[in-house]
């Protein structure tokens, strides 16, 4: 009995060996380099005066300086219709204040932009209510909230055509502001990445010195220092930080998109 039981077993593993080998070779193999960065779908096609690009930004008080920088660095570009319509004091937190999914709607109706640039939520690290069910800040309900609220931003877009930029919240002058702008920055990132007509900018670095500490006053293009933060160790400084912050979602828009502006 024993015996016939061991060659039953052997008997049963050289088949299910055979079939995983078979199976293998079916499968056709990728290089690991391959899958390391996902490719740029095609959603733009090249902004021209006669086809231009419509841009719609939206956002918050950071939002604002970054539709400053924007005017500056796109003036004169007659390929891109710009469309700065982010307003300050808002975010996605508080909806009951101003309600951006619903605007965004709105926008995306009445402007048909190609392309979305986000750029929202220094007012955004606060708890807020889900019915009649609070969401503390940085609860694990609040995440799933909150989540969700980003998606659902990019899920308007999408529905609308429209490729969307995410531009993520900068290091900020305090540490634990910043440590809250690092947790919204991973929503942000997380969200993005299931979206394949969305991308994910990072300014963290962009505003950091080489220690990688927050920095009010970085090297300008001839090298010498410019106040690129206001003192509130917030916002963004006009010209030179805004005018930054500016040239790196053009450089993003180009490079993700697959367009030249």
């Amino acid at each position: 009995m024993r015996r016939a039981l061991w060659r039953g077993a052997l008997l049963g593993l050289l088949v299910v060996g055979v079939l995983a080998a078979v199976s293998a070779a079916a499968r056709p193999r990728v290089h690991p380099r391959a899958t390391r960065h996902r490719p740029a779908p095609r959603l733009l096609r090249q902004p021209s005066a006669a086809h231009p690009l419509t841009l719609l930004e939206i956002g918050d008080s950071l939002g604002e300086d970054l539709g400053m920088g924007l005017q500056a660095v796109l003036a004169g570009h007659r390929d891109v219709r710009l469309l700065a319509r982010a307003v300050g004091d808002t975010g996605l937190a508080n909806v009951a204040y101003y309600n951006w999914p619903a605007v965004l709607e709105q926008d995306l109706r009445a402007y048909h932009p190609g392309l979305v640039v986000v750029f929202i939520g220094g007012n955004d690290a606060q708890g807020f209510d889900v019915g009649a069910r609070p969401a503390f800040f940085g609860s694990s309900f609040w995440h799933q909230a909150y989540s969700a609220r980003v998606a659902t931003v990019l899920r308007e877009a999408h529905a609308a055509h429209a490729a969307l930029l995410w531009v993520g919240m900068p290091i900020m002058g305090s540490p634990a502001f910043s440590r809250d702008m690092a947790m919204l920055n991973a929503i942000y990132a997380s969200e993005v990445a299931h979206d394949p007509f969305a991308r994910y900018l990072s300014t963290w670095r962009l505003f950091s010195n080489s220690a990688g500490a927050y920095a009010q006053y970085l090297p300008g293009p001839g090298g010498t220092l410019v106040e690129v933060r206001d003192s509130d160790g917030v916002h963004i400084a006009p010209s030179a930080g805004t005018d930054r912050v500016a040239a790196a979602v053009v450089r993003a828009i180009n490079q993700d998109f697959r367009v030249r502006i």
